[in-house]
């Protein structure tokens, strides 16, 4: 099963609109164009979707989507998101956060870590609960495990992105580490390549991904040496869960009016 990892498109309800100096619209739209042209069997997307959390961005991020994508679309919250407007414009047409569900062999469980009026994520004690009862699903229990939510579950090393990480990380690792079936955890927020793992579960990849639309400043190198590039990341697993993943740049559609160094 092949997974098109994207992130952090930061849309807007215009069409032209521009976010940090680029045109958001026109570099989903290339991430799609690209990422699609290697056939996958999911297009997910892990937050940050909408800048303005309009109406009209997740319009254009549903329009995007019908015109770019032939498989099935799986979607997660980010802080700049209204959960509310995204499952009313976009809940029928894909998979969004918190959901269960397989695709080809594989299993997905997408998180919502959205905390109002916070940069930082969490995911509280009734979706850790609700994690907790479906990871105990008898029928879906030994096939291989991702896991998907916006926020770093984990330091990257950063201390101005570890500021706003997942604040119940702590709670989720626990939930997650007796299920030996996970194979890994993404996330976006970071706008770079990230990759590491838990100490209690050196088996599992946690897996950050770049930006559709901006990079910033990177704490680990860019294996294809494009930091600045967007990019986004691309996985395949096994029914038997050998998990392969590559991280995948493109260039950038419009010149960029601000600097690489942001903050989500």
């Amino acid at each position: 099963m092949r997974i098109l990892q994207l992130s952090d498109p930061h849309l807007v309800a215009a069409d032209q609109g521009l976010v940090r100096g680029r045109l958001a619209l026109a570099h989903v739209e290339q991430a799609l164009r690209v990422g699609c042209a290697m056939d996958p069997d999911l297009v997910l997307v892990t937050g940050d979707l909408c800048q303005d959390e309009s109406w009209g961005g997740y319009v254009r991020l549903r329009t995007a989507l019908t015109n770019h994508v032939r498989c099935k679309v799986a979607l997660v919250p980010g802080n700049h998101d209204h959960p509310l407007l995204l499952d009313a414009v976009l809940g029928r047409a894909c998979v969004t956060g918190p959901a269960d569900f397989v695709v080809r062999g594989v299993r997905l469980v997408l998180l919502n870590s959205h905390k109002v009026s916070s940069a930082a994520g969490q995911l509280g004690l009734a979706q850790l609960q609700w994690l907790e009862r479906r990871l105990q699903c008898s029928e879906r229990r030994d096939l291989p495990l991702v896991v998907a939510l916006h926020h770093p579950p984990i330091a990257i090393g950063d201390d101005g992105m570890d500021a706003i990480r997942l604040l119940d990380q702590d709670s989720l690792e626990a939930v997650l580490r007796p299920h030996l079936a996970l194979r890994s955890v993404l996330f976006g927020h970071i706008h770079q390549h990230w990759q590491g793992h838990w100490a209690t579960r050196p088996d599992v990849s946690l897996l950050g991904c770049p930006s559709t639309l901006c990079s910033f400043k990177a704490v680990q190198a860019c294996p294809l040496d494009r930091a600045g590039d967007p990019g986004g990341r691309l996985l395949d697993l096994t029914s038997d869960g050998d998990l392969q993943h590559q991280v995948l740049r493109w260039s950038d559609v419009s010149p960029s009016l601000s600097g690489i160094r942001g903050r989500p």
